[in-house]
């Protein structure tokens, strides 16, 4: 069962992937918009590396279950997502 922040996390998952397909479909076809998904995905794919290297010391140091990881990941990914989705609507604020 998941617990509490998992399920946060994937409710903000949901809510960020909306957001992304709204901006993708309405404004990040223009240069503009392919400016703005180039520096967000910067960003979150050096959160993504970031998260991982934390995940394997964390593994490394706790011996998790297959069910403690699944909830682990389900937040990362949720957390990524969210902070995605915050960068777009930062930077579509300042370009």
């Amino acid at each position: 069962m998941l617990s509490i922040l998992s399920t946060i996390t994937l409710i903000m998952l949901v809510v960020a992937v909306f957001y992304f397909c709204n901006f993708v479909a309405t404004e990040g076809k223009d240069e503009r918009g392919q400016q703005i998904l180039g520096k967000a995905s910067i960003w979150t794919y050096i959160l993504v590396t970031v998260g991982f290297v934390m995940t394997v010391v964390i593994e490394a140091v706790f011996a998790f279950s297959v069910d403690d990881l699944i909830e682990l990941l389900t937040i990362m990914y949720g957390l990524l997502a969210t902070v995605h989705s915050l960068l777009i609507f930062i930077l579509r604020k300042k370009y």
